[in-house]
Order: C-alpha cells, then sequence, then structure tokens
C-alpha cells in the first residue's frame, strides 16, 4: 500500500523535477519556468516596463496556463478516489503530451507552456494528509522552516517539527537533481518521460486502490488538509 506521504513526496519530486527540465531545456528567450510563477509574475512587469512587450506576453502566457491547469484539476478532483484518479490521469496526460511534442519537435515556448499547465494541475491533482500537500514552489517550506527553526531555539516549539517543510523541500530538491542529470546526460524526451510515467503510475496505483485512501472525502484543497496526525 503506497501512504499519502509517500505519494505527495512523489508529486513534490515531479515539480522539482518538471521546473529542472524546463529551466535548462527549455526556458530560452522567453525566461521563463514551469512552475516558478512568483519568478514569473515579476518577469512579466519587469518586461512590460523595459518595453519588451512580445516577451511580457508569452510569461503572462505561462502563468496564465499554470492558472488554467489549477482550474481544471480542482474541477475535477473531489477528493473521492475515482475524480482524484481522473486529476492525476489529466496530469499525466499532460506530460505525455508534452514527451510527444518534444519526439516531434515542438518549439520550446510551446513545451514550456505545457509543462506550465501540468504543473498548475499537480497542485490539486492529490489530496495530501496531516500537512503534506503537493507544492511546485519551495517559498512557503523555507519560510516555514526559518520559523520551526526560531521556535524550537525559543523553546515555543519542537524540533521535529521542521522535519515537514524539510521534507517537502527536500523532494523538490531531489527531484531538481535528478531531472537536471537526466536532461544534460541523456535528453530531453528522456527527462519528460520520467514524470509523466511516475504520475502515470500513481494514477493506475490509485485507481487500482494501491494508494492510502483520504481520512475522508474532501475537495483537496490545503486549507481542509489535516494539520495534525
Amino acid at each position: 500500500m503506497i501512504t499519502r506521504k509517500q505519494a505527495v513526496f512523489t508529486l513534490n519530486s515531479v515539480a522539482g523535477w518538471v521546473d529542472a527540465v524546463g529551466f535548462l531545456a527549455l526556458v530560452g528567450s522567453v525566461r521563463a519556468f514551469p512552475s516558478f510563477m512568483s519568478g514569473n509574475s515579476t518577469k512579466v512587469v519587469t518586461d512590460l516596463v523595459s518595453g519588451k512587450l512580445a516577451l511580457a506576453a508569452m510569461v503572462a502566457g505561462v502563468v496564465l496556463m499554470f492558472i488554467g491547469g489549477t482550474v481544471i484539476t480542482r474541477l475535477i478532483n473531489d477528493g473521492t478516489r475515482f475524480r482524484e484518479t481522473a486529476a492525476l490521469a489529466t496530469v499525466a496526460g499532460a506530460l505525455w503530451l508534452a514527451v510527444a511534442g518534444a519526439l516531434s519537435g515542438w518549439r520550446d515556448y510551446g513545451l514550456l507552456v505545457i509543462l506550465a499547465f501540468s504543473m498548475g494541475m499537480i497542485n490539486r491533482a492529490l489530496q495530501g494528509r496531516n500537512g503534506f500537500t503537493v507544492h511546485t514552489f519551495v517559498s512557503g517550506a523555507a519560510v516555514a522552516i526559518g520559523s520551526d527553526i526560531a521556535d524550537a531555539l525559543s523553546g515555543r516549539g519542537e524540533w521535529k517539527q521542521i522535519l515537514l517543510p524539510l521534507s517537502i523541500w527536500g523532494a523538490i530538491l531531489i527531484g531538481a537533481v535528478v531531472g537536471s542529470i537526466v536532461t544534460l546526460k541523456i535528453g530531453l524526451v528522456f527527462a519528460l518521460a520520467g514524470p509523466a510515467l511516475a504520475v502515470m503510475l500513481l494514477a493506475l496505483s490509485n485507481g487500482a486502490g494501491w494508494l492510502e485512501a483520504a481520512s475522508e472525502t474532501r475537495d483537496g484543497h490545503s486549507d481542509t488538509i489535516e494539520t495534525h496526525g
């Protein structure tokens, strides 16, 4: 049986993997990331102020596709096993589309947009448990780590509370390391196929009942996930 924590760890790693692939192989002249929307949003503004209207529009397109992906899986996933499996399958489908695009020689920007869409979807494709949830960014985890260290030093908290944000950050970093190595040593197609296969297998596992069920049927939104075991 695959636990919820293991599944979320896998998807966080996929997010780091995909972001590394996007940065190393697809960022190009657009200079946008598939999942780092804070940086992309800032770049939209700086490009506009610099008079680079075409670039600003392209980066804005990446941001909008990310948001669109979140909307899609938020609509699909209501916390039940069937709908959650459908959401995971949709993410896998988008990633496999990117693989097909890479094989067909699509332009880098087209692949980047598809990856941004898939990373938006992955944030709401799986319901977490006990504070574990899917992230395509590390800012929140980094703030939580600093806060937890301060609480532990001051006696307001325990050192073990740092393990949760560390695991989230660590999963993303592990995925980024593996994605970087595969991209540089093997190539773009295999680098995209890896996360597509991982999410597809997770979807199949969930559909077969091999993934631990959510504690109760919920909509998968982070503010409804249990934070205490």
